[in-house]
């Protein structure tokens, strides 16, 4: 059984298959929110799927219709996708929905979690990913 997985780790992000890394960011959400502000607009969302997508693209076709399990350490992922533990890629998007209608509004969002979910949203998108269980 192939298995995927992204670990949100405090100061990277690393993902892998079946235990071979795929890709790893140095400083993780940090380094997607470099250049954003201290309160998220919808300007930085749109550069943070930038980002995101740069960091997934070169590895995307391998990911193609497989299940991803999150390992989130920070807690900042399972915080803010309310503890639900299974994810289809529509309510991936209904979550992503969230956060960019908040940051549209002038919500103050953190800036982190929304990494982290802009993230899973373009892993899931481009990688058409048919699953995310987050533990």
């Amino acid at each position: 059984m192939t298995e995927l997985r992204l670990h949100i780790l405090p100061e990277a992000y690393e993902m892998s298959l079946d235990g071979k890394t795929l890709a790893a960011l140095p400083e993780g959400a940090s380094a997607l929110l470099r250049g954003s502000g201290a309160r998220l607009r919808e300007i930085d969302i749109e550069r943070l799927i930038e980002a995101a997508e740069d960091w997934i693209m070169p590895t995307s076709k391998s990911l193609q219709h497989l299940k991803l399990r999150v390992h989130d350490a920070t807690g900042r992922l399972s915080h803010a996708l309310e503890a639900q533990m299974l994810w289809t890629p529509s309510e991936v998007e209904v979550a992503f929905d969230r956060v960019f209608h908040a940051v549209g509004h002038g919500e103050d969002v953190d800036r982190e979690s929304a990494a982290d979910i802009v993230l899973l949203r373009e892993l899931v998108h481009h990688g058409r990913l048919v699953s995310v269980a987050v533990d």
